[in-house]
């Protein structure tokens, strides 16, 4: 098999693990709840459990979006009965987001997905020898680098 034929063969499990990618990020689950959660949406409740009280503008700056989809996700949270506003204490106008019950039971079992995510990854790859992943790390982010720049020239 020569390079190329050798990439082709990597590349094509990127992109089908991609795509897996896109689709799990489509999909809903419960977090032990009754009610269908989005991953934007357990996201956004798991920023919350680990910045009590935070408002709009940060909680917006930890999801990496703007103010304005972090509104119409808080939004959606407060119809599903996963988060509750309230004015800051001596303020008018500060608006403070708190998980209710429903969310904290959201925000836990999250939190047990992403410990079984993690112990899953780490035994898939806890034989590989620590010189392969330096250089899986390096051409990880020279991926990472490519698609951003690809992004922005589509912007």
């Amino acid at each position: 098999m020569n390079k190329n034929d050798m990439t082709e063969t990597l590349i094509k499990p990127f992109e089908r693990i991609a795509n897996l990618y896109s689709q799990l990020e489509k999909k809903t689950d419960n977090y032990g709840t009754d009610t269908p959660l989005y991953p934007s949406e357990i996201h956004a409740i798991a920023e919350i459990n680990d910045h009590p009280k935070v408002n709009l503008t940060d909680l917006a700056q930890h999801l990496g979006v703007t103010k304005g989809t972090a509104t119409k996700i808080v939004q959606k949270l407060v119809k599903k009965n996963m988060v509750y506003k309230q004015f800051a204490p001596n303020s008018e106008n500060k608006i403070e987001i708190l998980l209710t019950t429903q969310g904290r039971v959201a925000a836990e079992n999250h939190q047990e997905y992403v410990e079984y995510m993690d112990r899953q990854l780490l035994s898939m790859y806890k034989d590989v020898p620590d010189d392969a992943l330096k250089y899986f790390i390096s051409v990880s982010k020279k991926t990472e680098e490519f698609l951003n720049q690809l992004i922005k020239r589509r912007q």
